[in-house]
């Protein structure tokens, strides 16, 4: 028959266990990439939450905040109907921006609920004039504010031939960030899925 394996302190078949429990513990307790992406991003929204910027610079980031939550998207419908109509005489022009719209609403809508990031939250030692954050209570990432800006920029450069929206998506960007409604990362997320889907979808109509 085989020796019994010596399993006392200090033997040889001792010390590999230990060392090999403590190698698992190790692995266990190491952050995971996402847990590192997640500290490196709050990290760097940190700063952007600390500003406290006098009250005529809070009401243009307060401006930038809302210009494109859905209470407001609805106008600048209005507003390009109008325009097309007048100018051109074409009223079904809207229905290809509708359906960018409500396209990246919808990819919005789905990402949010599985990725399920909870959205930062407020302090009080940070003074805001405007209350934006209380408005949502949805998920985080990604920012669709972001997505419908940079779909807003997508219409203005294929269907108005102008650039000028772009200039905008910084702008929202960091508003949301600066009212704790999203983090950086939401934001960059939010911008290139919303400008990857409003190209793909002006692809899409173009074809009929």
């Amino acid at each position: 028959p085989l020796p019994p394996k010596d399993k006392r302190p200090g033997s040889p078949l001792s010390n590999q266990s230990t060392d090999s429990d403590s190698d698992s513990s190790l692995k266990q307790s190491e952050p995971s990439l996402l847990s590192k992406l997640d500290l490196i991003d709050k990290n760097l929204s940190e700063p952007i939450y600390n500003l406290e910027p006098n009250c005529l610079c809070e009401f243009l980031i307060y401006t930038c905040a809302r210009l494109f939550n859905p209470d407001l998207m609805l106008s600048y419908f209005i507003l390009m109907f109008a325009y097309h109509a007048i100018v051109y005489k074409d009223y079904f022009f809207i229905i290809k921006p509708l359906l960018h719209v409500i396209t990246v609403l919808v990819i919005t809508l789905i990402t949010k609920h599985l990725i399920g990031r909870p959205r930062p939250q407020p302090r009080d030692s940070v003074k805001r004039r405007f209350n934006c954050r209380s408005k949502e209570t949805n998920c985080s990432m990604p920012s669709g504010d972001s997505m419908q800006c940079a779909n807003f920029a997508v219409i203005i450069i294929y269907y108005f031939n102008n650039f000028y929206g772009l200039m905008l998506i910084p702008f929202v960007m960091f508003s949301r960030v600066f009212y704790f409604c999203h983090y950086i990362f939401d934001t960059v997320v939010g911008t290139l899925i919303g400008l990857g889907a409003s190209c793909a979808m002006y692809y899409i109509l173009s074809l009929f």
